[in-house]
């Protein structure tokens, strides 16, 4: 019966209005790129407004010939804060695909008006093209799911996880990514997906963007406006929380959770990397264990909560980014600027949860319950940096690598000079590696490499090594760090972060050695400019803004 409602409050709102595929497919079936694609135009024949979005320099299509699909709905009133929504990167968690497509037909048809008004948005319900077309009732078992059509697959055709693609910009949907951050530039980027972990109490969990080096003025403010939109949302019903998991991960009566903690900090996930941006994330987690239309409404309410909130504090939005672009330049203006190499999880509250015991069926799916038990927690999501280092004037990239790293490094936005532009007052520093770590495993079908190590002044090169000679100086690339992208530049190119270009395999030819490999040992990719590491350094001199209340 409850599904028969749904149904019917939907329909009796689309005369002459095309419908979402589940809408018209009573549930059996989410939608295929090309029913998304059509979906929309039919949209633009209803109403005026919205139009196809393609950012300039983009990848048209993914690596098997699929469209790489957007759309722009221009806010109608003055100035409107750009806002980037984004579906299916996981395309098994279909919840969000479905709903932004509810959400921008309400708005053409004249709901959310302060929305339409204030907001300009760009969206992309298929982000993992070939994965949304992939569907198989086989896929993800344990939610229910449409039961005709199944959900799509979690990678790519080239089996990447796209959400661990931000740094390195393997596939053509981070290119398009990229590019659209470059051309569009949105105040803040939300990322819709579907748990598959810990049985809770909350219809949804939520997160802001947590980035290792990242503005923490900015990254509180992103917390703050989560927090008042799960206020929000829990006055009305529903109740929602920072995503994460029990600890331990699968609790049992006889070992009950004792933490909350969130994911990582890492910026190859989407919503982290929008941060070293100085721009806003939110990340969006359906209850994997809720009724399939239960999720897509969820999902569709938190969005336009979150939606509205931006609309209300546009202004407020605008001012937070500024300040964190001006203490980053502001810093340059001091003696020293240092960023963190790791972060370890900080508790940042104690918060009340509901555990589920689960009773499963034979394909995981949540059945019932053996017992619901109220708990008070202490609750980790977010985190502390640590390992802090100098960051140097800039970077030197071996130009026998510059084919390569240089359209990266431009697809992320960074100026890249010439070598004979770099300062030359400022000293050349080798990197002096003390030990490595090589992946005994691929991950994301590579082989990462993480080393540690210091910069230093005046280290001698290895017998036979290949020279920096004044000519390959000159020919190499430079890249500043006093740039506004700064930030991503140092994660992207100081060897020992475990987000970097080396820990990624884009130098492995010449820093990892072995059988076939004959001769003089080559150079070391990278060098640094500026001044040496000696003391360590303990805490970052960016000044910090006084905490929010």
């Amino acid at each position: 019966m409850r599904r028969l409602v749904w149904i019917l409050a939907g329909t009796s709102l689309l005369a002459g209005w095309p419908e979402t595929v589940p809408e018209r497919t009573q549930l059996r079936r989410t939608s295929t790129v090309g029913e998304v694609r059509a979906f929309m135009e039919a949209l633009r024949k209803q109403a005026p407004g919205l139009e196809p979005y393609q950012p300039k320099g983009a990848p048209r299509a993914t690596e098997t010939g699929k469209p790489l699909l957007a759309w722009r709905l221009r806010g109608t009133g003055k100035d409107p804060l750009r806002v980037y929504v984004n579906a299916n990167i996981h395309a098994g968690e279909v919840e969000g695909k479905e709903a932004i497509q509810q959400i921008v037909r309400e708005l053409l048809q004249g709901k959310h008006p302060e929305l339409r008004r204030d907001l300009d948005l760009v969206v992309m319900p298929a982000y993992n093209a070939d994965g949304t077309d992939a569907l198989d009732p086989a896929i993800r078992p344990w939610q229910p799911n449409p039961t005709e059509s199944g959900v799509g697959r979690r990678e790519n055709a080239q089996g990447l996880d796209l959400n661990r693609d931000l740094m390195k910009a393997a596939a053509p949907n981070t290119r398009w990514l990229l590019a659209m951050l470059r051309d569009f530039d949105p105040a803040a980027v939300l990322d819709l997906h579907t748990t598959n972990g810990s049985t809770h109490g909350f219809h949804l969990t939520h997160g802001p963007a947590c980035t290792l080096g990242a503005d923490e003025g900015l990254l509180a403010f992103n917390r703050k406006m989560l927090v008042a939109v799960r206020e929000r949302l829990k006055a009305e019903g529903m109740p929602t929380y920072d995503y994460g998991n029990f600890v331990p991960y699968k609790p049992t009566p006889e070992k009950p959770p004792t933490a909350w903690e969130t994911y990582d900090a890492h910026p190859r996930l989407l919503t982290n990397y929008p941060a070293l941006r100085n721009r806003l994330a939110v990340l969006s987690e359906s209850y994997v264990y809720r009724r399939w239309p239960d999720r897509i409404a969820d999902t569709r309410r938190f969005v336009l909560a979150c939606l509205t909130w931006m609309a209300e504090h546009r202004g407020e939005i605008r001012g937070e980014i500024q300040m964190a672009q001006a203490r980053w330049t502001e810093a340059w203006t001091k003696e020293s600027v240092s960023l963190p190499l790791s972060a370890k999880l900080k508790e940042v509250e104690r918060a009340a949860f509901e555990w589920v015991d689960p009773i499963r069926d034979e394909k995981g799916r949540v059945v019932g319950e053996k017992s619901r038990t109220h708990l008070v927690l202490p609750s980790f999501v977010g985190f502390e940096g640590q390992d802090f280092v100098a960051v140097p004037a800039g970077y030197l990239v071996d130009p026998a690598f510059a084919a390569a790293v240089r359209p990266l490094l431009e697809a992320h936005g960074l100026k890249v000079l010439e070598g004979r532009a770099r300062p030359r007052t400022l000293p050349l520093l080798r990197f002096e590696e003390a030990g490595r770590k090589l992946s005994s495993s691929a991950y994301q079908g590579v082989f990462t490499l993480e080393l540690q190590g210091a910069w230093k002044a005046g280290a001698a090169p290895k017998p036979m090594e290949l020279p920096w000679t004044p000519a390959v100086l000159d020919r190499a690339l430079y890249v500043p760090l006093d740039q506004p992208l700064g930030r991503l530049a140092f994660y992207l190119l100081d060897p020992r972060s475990t987000d970097s270009l080396v820990f990624w395999g884009l130098f492995h030819t010449v820093l990892l050695r072995g059988n076939g490999m004959w001769g003089e040992p080559p150079r070391f990719p990278i060098l640094a400019v500026g001044k040496g590491e000696g003391t360590p350094v303990l805490a970052s001199p960016i000044p910090a803004p006084k905490a929010q209340e």
